[in-house]
């Protein structure tokens, strides 16, 4: 039996410490006698999280449609381990807190609501592209302002010039990724993370629960099939607002936003924020479909009594190729490509400032000599591997590598993606 198609235990994945495989196995033990028994409940998460933020206006209807199609789907097809319960139960609380304290501090600042979120960068393009090294870096411009991974976990209240550097919920915030890197150690070579870095700006959408990175922990089908069809403009909309509130505490000049999952939505993107500067990361579709795979299979195995290899692989193949046909098509509908920059991935690694340098050239931007050198200085302290080396093969997934690059020619053509070899 092959890796892709052997089912593997929690603990086969990730080297879960004794105390956690105890409690899996423990929850294993139960279900069998009471299938039901530690399912999520829709109701008592909502009430919970009201309870702990001690507010209870979840403002604009409209968002309660994709929460109960998640937990649906969580409780119906996720095989989430008893620790998996624990973290995406965790998750989905922790979004309706955002979602609470983002709400009522619109509300009690109204001048939140008038900030004005001028000519964003957006950095998309398929998972694994490179948009984490190229987020970093404009980051280091101090032109720009990221939304940093401790501020995307709670936003309000949001902080200020004189706390944000000192705010206990960074402290929080490095905790819980340090728990992340116990449970799955590989992780940190795949992605890197830490809580003051710049991080992908899906909890924000997730704020609407409507985000493709709910499904990074498990596999819940018809929330993802849900998903690919819904209006995603009332939670680029969230977006905005959280960005808002951000700013309103700490001027903010130019917000450098990152996730690959943009170019899925760019209709979206651009009816909110109609001056976005988007950055489409390429790269050859066979390491992004593997990366992508072995990435979301480690987070899965972390979070799931069993974990299908080839499953995962081939709904990561099949979502990559939607988010470029969907891109596409959105492009050559707009007829115009002047509000997008294509940068290849090889182009980013051979000369990652010097990237920087043609995209700003490409929107009619400046990079000055500080913000070009504190990029070089970046750069020299964190080489690729600086967390190890993340290997994986297409066969490990069960996919052929024939197969995926006709299925990816199109791509490849249109955008001149160079293999990799």
């Amino acid at each position: 039996m092959s890796d892709a198609e052997r089912d593997v235990r929690a603990g086969d994945g990730p080297s879960l410490p004794m105390a956690v495989r105890a409690l899996n196995s423990y929850g294993r033990t139960v279900r069998r006698i009471r299938p039901k028994h530690g399912q999520l409940s829709a109701d008592a998460l909502v009430s919970k999280a009201q309870k702990s933020a001690k507010l209870d206006d979840f403002g604009r209807d409209g968002w309660q449609e994709g929460f109960e199609v998640l937990v649906n789907s969580i409780n119906d097809e996720g095989n989430l381990s008893w620790l998996g319960r624990m973290i995406v139960g965790g998750l989905l609380g922790s979004t309706l807190e955002l979602r609470l304290r983002v709400v009522d501090w619109a509300k009690q600042h109204p001048e939140a609501a008038r900030e004005q979120i001028t000519a964003p960068i957006v950095v998309s393009g398929l998972p694994r592209t490179g948009t984490t090294l190229l987020s970093n870096l404009l980051d280091l411009d101090p032109q720009n302002r990221s939304v940093l991974a401790w501020e995307a976990a709670t936003v309000a209240p949001p902080p200020t010039l004189s706390n944000h550097r000192e705010d206990p919920r960074i402290a929080a915030s490095a905790k819980g990724t340090g728990q992340l890197a116990k449970l799955a150690p590989s992780v940190q070579a795949m992605h890197p993370m830490a809580a003051t870095l710049p991080t992908e700006c899906v909890s924000l959408l997730g704020g609407e629960f409507k985000s493709i990175h709910f499904e990074t922990q498990g596999t819940f089908d018809s929330y993802g099939a849900w998903f690919e069809s819904c209006d995603m403009v009332p939670a680029y909309e969230f977006h905005r607002l959280c960005l808002q509130v951000l700013q309103s505490t700490i001027p903010t000049q130019r917000w450098a936003l990152k996730t690959p999952g943009h170019i899925w939505h760019l209709d979206a993107v651009y009816a909110v924020y109609p001056d976005a500067r988007v950055v489409w990361t390429h790269r050859d579709p066979l390491k992004v479909v593997g990366s992508a795979a072995s990435l979301t299979s480690t987070l899965h195995a972390t979070n799931t009594d069993r974990v299908d290899f080839a499953g995962v692989a081939r709904r990561w193949r099949d979502k990559c190729l939607r988010g470029v046909a969907v891109g596409t098509e959105f492009r050559d509908r707009q007829g115009s490509d002047d509000t997008v920059f294509d940068l290849q991935y090889a182009e980013l690694m051979d000369d990652p400032v010097g990237s920087v340098e043609r995209i700003y050239r490409h929107f009619g931007m400046e990079l000055d000599d500080l913000g070009q050198r504190k990029m070089q200085a970046w750069m020299e302290e964190n080489p690729q591997d600086r967390f190890g080396r993340h290997r994986y093969t297409l066969d490990q997934f069960g996919l052929d590598a024939d197969e995926v690059r006709e299925q990816f020619a199109d791509y490849v053509e249109r955008y001149q993606v160079p293999s990799e070899g």
